[in-house]
């Protein structure tokens, strides 16, 4: 018989068990388990001699089997309406570095926009005990639904909800609009048209409305070319456009997100519309995208970098004394090629 160690195969690594570890470091099963979950408990030398042995076996004891045993965990959910936005898409990013930092392992789920669907991964990650969970959500979230949910009364939502009783983390859309504004009116616009392209949130209806007290404000008209929501909602504020006459058209559109401003420019180039040569376009967000668009995206910036790491801080502080704590970030501007000066 051959003197090599012996190294199971891919089905062996399957079957393999902690009483297989056990067996092999000639001690018993409990003792194996505590040298994974509650290294504490076992002597020094004697949980080296078990993770050595278990290396050579190929064994890895499972993180939800680690979970169970000792009624924690370090999962932490991202719930996201959906993936093919790139927002979320960045947000889980920065997410999963701040949760890593941290000592926590994110779980992405997506929702499709279903609050069935948020409580559902509320209640199973429960059951994996987590910690606590973070929601991005596309619609309003229920909180009276959320707090029926076991994790739900530890979660913190990135987007501001209507007296909130969670922690939340959210931009300041206000100040968001206004830097929009000021932007183009620096640069001679006076016809300033919004596409809003989201529906039912506490952002849409927050942006919507600063753009329209703005415009009060500033004696402007309130120009609101679509503030309707979905894929289509380029293409509905594009025709609206070229049906209006030269001197109704807008010389320049806030769009309320960047993916709204990348729909509505791509529209407009179908129609033989150019941007920023006969209507200035701005988006809100940010998004690496913009910076490769063509044109490049003029945009109000959010910090979603700054997000995971924050979202993160104020779940583990309402953990430590309950406290719903909510973060306003500051936008800013990015100045790019889809604005110009106002034509003549």
């Amino acid at each position: 018989m051959s003197g090599r160690p012996f190294r199971p195969g891919r089905s062996a690594l399957a079957e393999l068990s902690i009483d297989d570890v056990a067996a092999r470091a000639g001690v018993h099963r409990s003792t194996v388990s505590r040298a994974f979950s509650r290294p504490e408990a076992v002597n020094e030398a004697t949980r080296q001699h078990i993770l050595e042995v278990a290396a050579s076996l190929g064994y890895r004891m499972s993180p939800l089997a680690q979970a169970l045993r000792r009624k924690a965990s370090n999962l932490v959910p991202l719930i996201v309406p959906d993936i093919t936005n790139p927002f979320y898409g960045e947000l889980a990013k920065t997410m999963s570095a701040a949760a890593a930092e941290k000592g926590y392992q994110l779980v992405l789920c997506v929702t499709g926009g279903e609050v069935a669907q948020t409580n559902a991964y509320l209640t199973a990650l429960q059951g994996m005990y987590a910690p606590f969970g973070i929601v991005a959500p596309s619609t309003s979230v229920d909180l009276d639904e959320l707090e029926n949910v076991a994790l739900g009364s530890k979660v913190v939502v990135v987007d501001r909800v209507d007296e909130a009783r969670v922690p939340t983390v959210t931009v300041d859309s206000a100040e968001g609009i206004a830097l929009a504004v000021d932007h183009l009116r620096g640069l001679g616009h006076r016809r300033i048209a919004y596409v809003s392209g989201i529906s039912g949130t506490y952002t849409s209806r927050d942006r919507l409305a600063a753009y329209e007290g703005l415009a009060a404000e500033l004696e402007m008209p309130a120009m609101i070319l679509d503030a309707g929501a979905g894929p289509e909602v380029g293409e509905r504020a594009a025709e609206r456009f070229v049906e209006m006459t030269a001197g109704e058209r807008p010389t320049a559109v806030i769009a309320a997100n960047d993916m709204v401003a990348f729909a509505f420019i791509s529209a407009l180039g179908a129609r033989g519309v150019s941007v920023p040569d006969e209507v200035s376009v701005m988006g809100f967000d940010g998004l690496e995208l913009g910076s490769r668009f063509n044109p490049r995206l003029t945009t109000v910036r959010q910090p979603i970098a700054d997000m995971g790491f924050i979202a993160i801080d104020l779940a583990e502080k309402l953990l430590e004394d309950g406290e719903a704590r909510h973060v306003t970030l500051a936008p800013d501007l990015l100045i790019r090629a889809s604005t110009a000066e106002a034509p003549r």
